[in-house]
């Protein structure tokens, strides 16, 4: 130790080795009684990502853009360090760094993690890397050849098969014995590597003796390779198998491996309620093996998949400390150089420049990962949305860390700060107590010193459609611009006429402050109370500052438009612009279907965002349906949507766009049904239950009815035979285009179902879902054939709510609860949805041996 220790500080002063840092002469982490230390005797508690840039589809998308690799990471890892994170994870493609026989083969790929990994070490992110994933290098495309040893062997076979099992041990020995080529040092012995995860994700069937063999010869291998760092082996992939369980914790191995995907995967569109139900707790079904409480536990993969929500991972934060792990690495951080697309891994979506709201709560997280103690106990559901510092508010999408030093905030907030005048860190998007910015990029405020702070300001983001459709490189989800917008900053420490200078590369921006205010484009500034301060740091700051190249900054509107309004409801109308060059005003158009002319109201700007509530009600008195634009005016030029058109509509030449016609809503009479599910509308927004057996279609002509959704279980279980939670048929959320809230809901107070059942006397639970997410029902009877059945809000009690399909597949079918509440027009406003099962009698199930079928066409609030 004493010869290691002399030697990294004379490498640490050499100037011939300047990328090799002495943090790799460190001794390793270690587990003591299930707990894991980094050489320092400090417990490990990092939050990170996972990133693939080396490998697979990901680095083909990435060559294939015309970037530099090595800048392109350079990039990604200041961002990540930009986002708090410390802890980096990668399966790596071992078919694309091997041949048949398990050798390691030294390429670009293998070149790529060497640089990424001593990159993250330089920024102080440590990394747990597991050397085998098996999985072909495809998806989302199709596989392109490789030599590796894995191709011939199924996952299972890879812990069977004698040659599998070679080839694994010849390709470990290599790998942890590859030296890095930017450090010098062995993966083995590299110290800002923790540990190891010995396989991902893999498939073991039959006798758990001989996979506990089968793990105890991967340590073998390992340790004989000269590994002494911490090993850790996947525990949730088998499901809830205790016995496997067991096994495995009965090896020599130092941790566990968990994944967690409470939404789902691969949805191919966002889920448009509330989830937070779903991780209000991390189930650990094999916590109490005493086996198992003697290893360290670690998420080697997380994601609230296909949720745009802001307010996830600072939950799931709070749930990993609460279940004792020390480890979390999000799955998976886009490169940002094709993060506009999100076509990687479309049910994922985490980048700093794309998602800048779910950026800033990951930063939350992170912070509430390595603060909160392990074994914290949040609290009960929807109460926990409020901890040890953090408040997490769906409805306004928006999370919040408030603290002395530290105050982040995913979204406009009317929070105030702790203590403003012992802020040190701000980082938000929108508007808050301390900043008022009309972007929507996020922005880093960092103190320097008294009367001395640097500001980063990244680019607007608009959502141009559903990033979690299928995969596609031609389609562009979010587009970025560098706008210039106002900033006003209020913080005692610069006061109201603080001096600005623009510190990177070509930013030369330097002006003084006017009631707190300045007009800024993105980019890295020093901000000072005097200008004096600004000349004493120049050329002493960091003035990196990075960004993709933004090739197509031009018009861009985003509009949801509804399904059906009533009179009486809000006639309110919103879209976002955005475009590199300035807008001088957008304009909303409105006429009845039929009429000639529209009427021309302006829209309010905030920021990007434009707003206009119509309330000229008498030129609306009759029904039917209306249709509108929005024209945006920019100098001489004026541009329509839909369609990014020429002109205005009113004009008698105007053309548009192919294809392209005016938004559209049907205008009810007052009291008509307000629609919470259609099924003729209504395709996108059906989410399948965890361990669900149900079968579902849209079929058309469904009992001479029109388009239904038809539900089936091929039979019901009991509490003899299973779970109440396995007959549930599904859960829906509400439609992207049915905006309850804008709707006056007053005087309703009855939920109706049209539907169908094969057979009389099925028995189903149907609820609503509130703004928490959480259940409130009712049971009812149904006879055969078609029938209307109306439930009054009245009888609706709380209900175990469903949670969606999940992974690991040992989380819970529900989540329990008696909170009590109220369905007012208010509440009605926030509802999450609808949730349907059957509910199992013992002696009609002993009856019938056929399966159990229903067909749902609409479900509708209605006044009775």
């Amino acid at each position: 130790m004493k010869l290691l220790t002399k030697l990294a500080a004379v490498l640490a002063l050499s100037p011939l080795l300047p990328l090799l840092s002495a943090s790799v002469f460190a001794a390793d982490a270690k587990v003591e009684d299930g707990v894991l230390y980094l050489d320092d005797g400090s417990e490990v508690r990092h939050f990170g990502v996972n990133y693939s840039a080396p490998f697979a589809f990901t680095y083909r998308a990435m060559v294939n853009s015309g970037v530099d690799m090595h800048a392109a990471i350079d990039m990604d890892v200041a961002h990540l360090k930009r986002l708090g994170v410390t802890g980096y994870r990668v399966h790596v493609f071992d078919r694309e760094v091997s041949d048949v026989k398990g050798n390691l083969v030294d390429n670009v790929h293998l070149e790529l993690l060497d640089y990424l990994l001593n990159k993250l070490a330089a920024n102080g992110i440590r990394a747990i890397i597991t050397p085998i994933a098996w999985w072909g290098n495809g998806y989302p495309a199709p596989d392109t050849e490789t030599q590796g040893f894995a191709n011939g062997f199924t996952k299972a076979q890879m812990n069977t098969e004698p040659k599998a099992i070679t080839a694994t041990h010849t390709y470990l020995k290599q790998f942890f014995a590859h030296k890095n080529s930017y450090s010098g040092v062995t993966y083995g012995q590299d110290a800002n590597i923790i540990a190891f995860e010995l396989f991902n994700e893999p498939s073991h069937h039959g006798d758990v003796y001989q996979s506990q063999s089968y793990i105890d010869g991967l340590i073998k291998v390992s340790h004989d390779s000269g590994v002494t760092k911490p090993l850790f082996y996947n525990i949730s992939e088998q499901g809830d198998n205790p016995a496997f369980a067991k096994a495995v914790c009965d090896s020599n191995i130092d941790g566990i491996a968990y994944q967690w995907y409470p939404t789902g995967l691969v949805k191919m569109s966002r889920i448009n309620s509330n989830t937070l139900v779903n991780v209000a707790h991390y189930t650990n079904p094999f916590a109490d093996i005493a086996a198992c409480k003697t290893k360290a536990k670690m998420i080697y993969e997380f994601d609230a998949a296909d949720v745009t929500a802001s307010v996830m991972y600072p939950a799931m934060a709070r749930s990993f400390r609460e279940a004792g792990f020390q480890w979390a690495t999000q799955f998976a951080y886009d490169p940002a150089v094709i993060a506009g697309s999100n076509a990687d891994y479309n049910t994922h979506f985490l980048n700093l420049l794309y998602t800048p709201s779910k950026a800033i709560s990951f930063l939350i997280a992170g912070e509430v990962f390595r603060q909160v103690p392990r074994g914290f106990e949040g609290g009960a559901y929807p109460q926990s949305n409020h901890f040890a510092d953090v408040s997490l508010d769906y409805g306004h999408d928006v999370s919040v860390l408030n603290q002395p030093a530290r105050f982040y905030y995913s979204n406009n907030t009317d929070e105030k700060p702790q203590a403003p005048k012992k802020l040190e860190h701000i980082a938000g998007v929108g508007s808050s107590a301390i900043v008022n910015y009309d972007g929507n990029g996020s922005y880093f405020l960092d103190k320097i010193s008294d009367g001395l702070w640097q500001l980063e300001v990244y680019p607007d983001a608009l959502v141009l459609s559903d990033p979690h459709q299928n995969s596609s490189l031609k389609r562009e989800a979010v587009r970025l611009y560098q706008a210039s917008r106002h900033f006003n900053l209020a913080l005692s420490d610069l006061g109201q006429h603080y001096w600005l200078q623009g510190i990177n590369q070509g930013n030369s921006a330097s002006l003084q402050a006017s009631k707190g205010t300045v007009q800024l484009t993105p980019g890295k500034y020093l901000l000072a109370k005097d200008k004096s301060l600004l000349a004493s740091k120049q050329g002493k700051v960091d003035d990196h500052y990075y960004l993709p190249p933004m090739p197509h900054q031009t018009l861009g509107l985003v509009h949801q438009n509804v399904q059906a309004l009533n009179q009486g409801d809000a006639l309110s109308f919103s879209t976002s612009v955005m475009d590199a060059k300035a807008i001088d005003k957008v304009e909303l158009y409105v006429r009845y279907l039929g009429d000639s002319e529209f009427k021309v109201y302006p829209m309010q700007a905030h920021g990007s965002l434009y707003l206009q509530t119509l309330t000229d009600v008498k030129n609306w008195q009759r029904t039917g349906a209306i249709e509108y634009a929005f024209v945006v005016t920019q100098a001489a030029d004026q541009t329509s949507f839909p369609g990014h058109a020429e002109g205005n509509p009113n004009e008698w030449d105007f053309v548009k766009r192919s294809g392209a016609a005016f938004y559209q809503f049907e205008w009810r009479a007052k009291g008509t049904p307000v629609s919470l599910f259609n099924a003729t509308l209504d395709r996108d927004n059906l989410i399948y239950p965890q361990n669900g057996r149900s079968e579902w279609r849209f079929q058309s002509g469904v009992r001479d009815q029109g388009l239904g959704l038809q539900l089936y279980l091929p039979n019901l279980l009991t509490s003899a035979t299973g779970s109440e939670a396995d007959n549930m048929l599904v859960r829906i959320s509400s439609a992207k285009d049915n905006a309850l809230s804008q709707h006056s809901l007053k005087g309703y107070n009855t939920v109706q179902l049209r539907i169908y059942a094969d057979q009389a006397n099925e028995h189903v639970s149907v609820a609503l879902l509130n703004e928490d997410g959480l259940a409130y029902g009712a049971v009812v009877t149904l006879q055969a054939g078609w029938q209307s059945i109306s439930i009054p809000l009245a009888d609706l009690s709380p209900m175990p709510t469903v949670l969606t399909k999940a992974y690991p597949m040992f989380m819970p079918m529900n989540y329990p609860h008696s909170e009590p509440y109220r369905f007012d027009a208010e509440a009605l406003g926030k509802l999450q949805g609808v949730q349907l099962g059957f509910v199992a009698k013992d002696y009609e199930i002993k009856a019938r041996d056929k399966g159990h079928n229903i067909v749902l066409s609409e479900i509708n609030l209605i006044k009775r």
